[in-house]
């Protein structure tokens, strides 16, 4: 039996992202960079729900602090 992996798509007004995929079964998060260029982190569960639940909290500080630390 297959699992599923859903997808939150996340499009950023950030200067350097252009958007964010979480995969929160696999804890993967994929960025994709204004540059062309993508990457895939393995991320926390409680810090991709940080991104969603904090409005204040902007993608571009999301990454450098969760994603690329």
């Amino acid at each position: 039996m297959a699992m599923l992996n859903p997808v939150i798509i996340l499009h950023t007004d950030s200067t350097a992202t252009f958007q964010i995929n979480l995969y929160p079964v696999t804890r993967q998060c994929m960025i994709f960079w204004h540059s062309g260029h993508y990457s895939n982190h393995q991320v926390r569960r409680r810090d991709m729900l940080r991104l969603l639940v904090d409005l204040k909290q902007s993608a571009g500080q999301w990454v450098n602090r969760f994603a690329l630390a």
